[in-house]
């Protein structure tokens, strides 16, 4: 089965899923911000999984990279576009200045 959708219901979709990663699961710490797996959230970040992270030190982000995979697998047709979006997603939410991605 073929949908067609518009490349701005797209985005808006990408960006939707990313929004929607956040919650109760954000945290700060020293240097870093941290976003955990939503499941994996039960009150006590020491033990939750790290979605993603970053470091106001190097500028970088960390995005689990089964996370990236599967996401661009979902959500893009283009797999070079996912770094870029979250990116920009993630510099636009946080007010931060993202130097490189790590997966």
């Amino acid at each position: 089965m073929n949908i067609l959708i518009s490349e701005n219901k797209l985005r808006k979709l990408q960006i939707d899923v990313l929004n929607n990663v956040l919650g109760p699961n954000v945290s700060q710490f020293d240097n870093f911000i941290l976003i955990h797996y939503r499941d994996d959230y039960e009150g006590d970040y020491d033990y939750a999984e790290v979605l993603m992270e970053y470091d106001y030190e190097d500028g970088r982000l960390y995005v689990d990279h089964s996370f990236l995979k599967d996401f661009a697998k979902v959500y893009f047709p283009n797999e070079e576009e996912v770094e870029s979006v979250i990116k920009d997603w993630f510099e636009n939410y946080f007010g931060v200045d993202i130097k490189y991605i790590q997966s």
